[in-house]
């Protein structure tokens, strides 16, 4: 039995950044290393890191890594170990919610220590993953599903922001704000190619034409986002807008920060609701942490929210 084992993608940004120091950190906290920078050594690792029976599963690596290793864990359908992310990435949006914006360096330390710790006394956090079922080539599990515009925003961040060599959330950030503004000004660029529909169990009708849509089961974003107000226990976080919503701008502040406005309302184009299931209809392809899936016209995709998982806090005060 290994008390902790590592999967880490030496390739992602942040660990190409400094890679004699985050490596001898990994083999300084004791951890025992496993590489894997695409998805069949992700899956390899994963099924190598489960074997040894470890007491915590580290990902070090960005949220595409970690999307790899938890469809891979979930698909094993074993108990899962203490589990701990790592923001090695050059987006690290889950490794960020859960441990409270720590760093890189601090974390790996953080790790370290609480690997040592006896299970009762480590400090954890525990969040539902999505369940997304009709893509790729099985379920897959993540944290954060966009559709519609989202996709184009993706791409205006490879191609605009971090071919310039920008990275972090602030420079994902930057494309997200492109995004809205393209969408309130009705610029064809941001409009015209990508739409999305969904429906909800007990429903009639689906809510149609809707031009962005995400889902998540964290409870930050990138830059501090929270882009949900609605109402509702469910463990997803669904929120969509309608092709051409009523004053985008001016409502921008509240939609992405999740403050309920009065006309914030289904018939002003907005959506937002706390759920544990949905159907999805994208228009050709949806996100899922990073990771584009491609379907057909007309199929649809099933979402649904998973059990919490025990993942370790990194960024707690006296970890």
């Amino acid at each position: 039995m290994s008390r902790l084992v590592l999967i880490a993608n030496s390739n992602a940004g942040r660990n190409r950044s400094r890679p004699g120091v985050i490596r001898a950190l990994m083999r300084d906290i004791g951890a025992t290393c496993l590489e894997a920078d695409d998805l069949p050594t992700i899956r390899q690792a994963t099924r190598e890191a489960m074997e040894m029976g470890p007491e915590v599963l580290a990902v070090n690596a960005g949220d595409g890594t970690v999307h790899g290793v938890l469809t891979e864990l979930m698909r094993l359908d074993r108990p899962p170990p203490d589990l701990a992310l790592v923001p090695g990435g050059t987006t690290n949006m889950t490794a960020n919610d859960i441990n409270a914006n720590e760093p890189l360096e601090s974390s790996l330390r953080k790790l370290g220590e609480l690997s040592k710790w006896p299970a009762e006394r480590r400090s954890r956090v525990g969040r539902p993953l999505l369940k997304v079922s009709g893509a790729g080539d099985g379920p897959q599990f993540g944290f954060f599903l966009g559709a519609g515009v989202v996709l184009d925003g993706m791409e205006h961040f490879r191609k605009k922001i971090g071919s310039h060599g920008l990275r972090g959330e602030l420079a994902a950030g930057i494309s997200l704000l492109r995004g809205l503004f393209g969408m309130a000004r009705g610029d064809s660029a941001w409009t015209a190619g990508r739409s999305a529909a969904f429906s909800l169990d007990g429903e009639g009708s689906p809510h149609d034409r809707q031009v962005l849509l995400v889902a998540t089961s964290l409870e930050r974003l990138l830059l501090g986002l929270r882009p949900w107000w609605g109402e509702g226990q469910g463990a997803i976080h669904l929120t969509s807008v309608r092709r051409r919503p009523a004053a985008l701008i001016r409502r921008a502040p509240s939609l992405l920060y999740g403050r309920r406005h009065s006309k914030m309302s289904v018939s002003e184009g907005y959506y937002s609701s706390n759920v544990d299931a949905f159907d999805l209809f994208p228009d050709s392809a949806f996100a899922l942490d990073g990771e584009i899936f491609q379907v057909a016209p007309g199929q649809s995709v099933r979402v649904e929210a998973t059990a919490p998982l025990p993942f370790l806090n990194l960024g707690a005060p006296g970890a």
